[in-house]
């Protein structure tokens, strides 16, 4: 019989691969614009906050909402590198953005960790960073995908097996170490990243920033969400609070969606990248 360890990380592969292979198909069959919106949901946050909430405990997870906030000013920052990595170096942009913009994300994620964040300052904090994003995405034109490519077991397993390592390891990292990097960890891109990369080694720089386009703007969902679990998880529990934070944080999609839908706006067409 299995091991609840070996249940969990089962669990965590699943979940991880299914989100970044969703995420892509959302971008590749139906549109760039909600699949950035959806990136912006607590995809990662969700598991990251369930798993170290059942193994450490509500307090744990608690003491790390703060910087749960504030880590999506570093997740903005590889945003923003990522983005501007890729308009200079083109060429490199699928090599040189990525690691890049982790880079971004370490530096910034290790000077907020000494910052003693309350959840007003970490949420101005974050919401100022959301709003320049917002403001300095707004030029980018949204793409949509012409010809989505063909899914194959091998190409399903590569995309997946990468996502899935990727969020492994953050949920591994945030149970050694302090409550505060939980909370930061919980900010790593670490389902937007093989995402963007994804999308970018696939169909190009264009279809990519069109996706990062609406992501600050869906990345509202995740910091409701983890403002909700420092008052859901004590007084529900784990699951009961996880239900209840997910409903706030869906409540904000649907609106954001509802939005988009009353302003269409005409895509340009691009294809895979031969």
């Amino acid at each position: 019989m299995d091991s609840p360890y070996e249940t969990s990380l089962l669990a965590k592969v699943i979940w991880s691969a299914g989100i970044v292979l969703c995420l892509t198909a959302v971008a590749e069959r139906i549109s760039t614009r909600v699949a950035g919106v959806l990136s912006g949901a607590p995809l990662s946050a969700v598991i990251i906050y369930f798993f170290v909430g059942r193994d450490m405990g509500t307090a744990y997870v608690v003491e790390s909402v703060p910087h749960g906030v504030a880590a999506f000013s570093a997740t903005l920052a590889f945003v923003l590198v990522y983005y501007g990595t890729s308009l200079r170096f083109p060429r490199i942009a699928p090599v040189a953005s990525p690691f890049l913009s982790v880079a971004a994300y370490i530096l910034i994620a290790g000077g907020l960790v000494a910052i003693p964040f309350t959840l007003t300052t970490a949420t101005a904090t974050t919401v100022c960073v959301m709003a320049f994003s917002i403001w300095l995405f707004r030029r980018i034109e949204f793409v949509s995908v012409a010809t989505p490519v063909r899914y194959t077991a091998r190409l399903i397993l590569m995309r997946g097996g990468f996502a899935a390592g990727l969020i492994v390891g953050a949920i591994a990292l945030a149970e050694i170490l302090s409550p505060r990097w939980t909370g930061l960890l919980a900010g790593f891109p670490s389902t937007l990243l093989p995402t963007l990369v994804i999308i970018h080694m696939t169909y190009g720089t264009a279809n990519t920033h069109a996706m990062i386009r609406n992501f600050p703007v869906g990345m509202g969902s995740i910091v409701l969400y983890i403002l909700s679990v420092g008052f859901t998880f004590p007084l529900w529990g784990i699951y009961g609070g996880t239900a209840a934070s997910l409903a706030v944080s869906f409540l904000y999609l649907t609106i954001v969606m509802l939005w988009i839908k009353a302003r269409p706006i005409q895509q340009a067409v691009r294809t895979p990248l031969q």
